[in-house]
């Protein structure tokens, strides 16, 4: 179902939302409601993301999906991190706090890199769609 086909049927227009301004990577995406959603702040990618002895070679990282190649980054395809002067992956761990989910969220069922990765690829990111149910509180608020 295409954006326009969405937007007659649920007679509103989409916000496009991009995790790249709440998350340390880029996911823009549409979402549609009637909830009134707060600015964003922007975060980068960081020491609290990598594990230890781990520099992260860009402030942000490219859309992250079911593909193993959307982890490189640019034109020329570079690695996001370096470890011990020498080019990276982003670990399984990494990208689930890219994601916002807790450390090891993945680790199930002997799952390989490649799985953990496809599975983080289809998800959402955390901080968006807690961005995105911030205005709820107000309404559901516990007294």
């Amino acid at each position: 179902m295409g954006v326009n086909d969405k937007r007659d049927n649920l007679a509103c227009n989409p916000v496009m939302i991009d995790a790249l301004e709440v998350s340390r990577a880029h996911r823009a995406r549409y979402f549609w409601g009637n909830l009134n959603t707060p600015s964003l702040s922007r975060v980068s990618l960081s020491a609290d993301c990598l594990e230890h002895g781990r520099v992260a070679k860009f402030g942000k990282v490219r859309t992250i999906t079911t593909r193993s190649n959307s982890i490189k980054q640019g034109k020329d395809q570079h690695f996001p991190v370096l470890m011990n002067g020498k080019e990276d992956i982003l670990w399984c761990t990494e990208l689930e706090r890219i994601f916002g989910f807790p450390v090891h969220y993945t680790d199930v069922s002997n799952m390989g890199r490649g799985a953990r990765q496809k599975l983080l690829g289809r998800s959402w990111s955390v901080p968006v769609i807690r961005h995105l149910f911030a205005p709820l509180k107000d309404y559901f608020a516990c007294e």
